[in-house]
């Protein structure tokens, strides 16, 4: 949900949100698209934008160049002055709906469109009508992806558009009762929008079909800690989490899975909501042998070291 717009911060949010960052072999002999997608993948901005206009050029009816194209200007709108913003968001939409036009059964590319429609500010282009029409185009396609998309843009609305969005998440629930990834995603739903309560009974439902899952066992633990209710049994599903390696998601990216290290670290704050500060700093240490990069894990340790 946007806050209220000034146009260069609103813009910049928005057009974060299409961003994809890409990455290309060295090769010697690469194409402009390739070297546009290193450079980016770089944060070599400037020149992935000059690389990437170059090869829509030469190539104007390939469907990947002109998404590329609509990212690479959307980064450097997100940096841009106002004025100069204004123009790049632009471009972002036009490369965005080429892309479209010319690969209309690409989810990737219909999700990419939609959510810059949704978030943009009028005045680049943005149309939350548009938006939910692409939604519904992925929804016939995938009613996962399709169902959650149109849910988090009924969201920012008024209360009637936010009990449609809570109705199409039930609605999915309820027709995939045994899908453990539909499921999470369903938690994830009530969690990120502030109803710990409705995720924590998902997740309690999935730790009871099968409680040698670690995923949701984490889950269950975390919540409990967010929730700040029962530690000590969030720590027995933490620490049993914390045992098993982080499940790599599946190649449709529909299993969950965890950060590694995170277990720790909500062990770790578990311990902190029983005063126990020693076993606190002891787990976030742990937490960032497993995971060096976990920077809230360290956070919660400097914040230890500072009382």
């Amino acid at each position: 949900m946007l806050r209220r717009w000034s146009p260069s911060v609103r813009v910049a949010l928005a057009l974060s949100l299409v961003v994809v960052a890409f990455h290309a072999p060295a090769l010697p002999a690469q194409t402009l698209y390739e070297r546009a997608q290193g450079a980016l993948g770089r944060n070599q901005l400037d020149s992935a934008y000059d690389l990437i206009r170059r090869a829509a050029d030469a190539e104007p009816g390939r469907a990947e160049v002109q998404f590329l194209l609509g990212n690479v200007a959307c980064a450097k709108a997100g940096r841009a002055g106002v004025f100069s913003a204004y123009g790049l968001a632009r471009k972002c939409k036009a490369g965005l709906a080429r892309a479209v036009e010319l690969a209309p059964d690409s989810l990737r590319y219909l999700e990419a469109f939609a959510g810059f429609l949704a978030q943009a500010p009028g005045i680049v282009g943005g149309d939350k009508d548009s938006a939910l029409k692409l939604a519904t185009r992925v929804r016939a396609r995938d009613e996962v992806r399709g169902t959650f998309l149109v849910a988090n843009l009924w969201w920012p609305g008024n209360a009637a558009s936010k009990a449609r969005a809570d109705s199409a998440v039930e609605s999915l629930a309820g027709a995939h009762p045994a899908d453990l990834p539909v499921q999470m995603r369903v938690a994830d739903w009530w969690s990120n929008s502030g109803r710990g309560e409705r995720a924590l009974a998902v997740y309690e439902r999935a730790v009871e079909r099968d409680s040698g899952d670690p995923v949701p066992r984490f889950l269950l633990g975390r919540m409990l800690v967010v929730l700040k209710r029962e530690p000590r049994r969030a720590q027995g599903h933490l620490r049993f989490a914390a045992a098993a390696p982080a499940p790599a998601p599946d190649s449709t990216g529909r299993r969950a899975t965890f950060t590694p290290g995170a277990p720790w670290w909500r062990l770790g704050q578990s311990y902190e909501q029983l005063a126990m500060v020693d076993s606190a700093r002891l787990c976030f240490e742990q937490a960032l042998r497993v995971n060096p990069k976990l920077d809230v894990a360290r956070a919660s340790l400097d914040s230890l070291s500072r009382r």
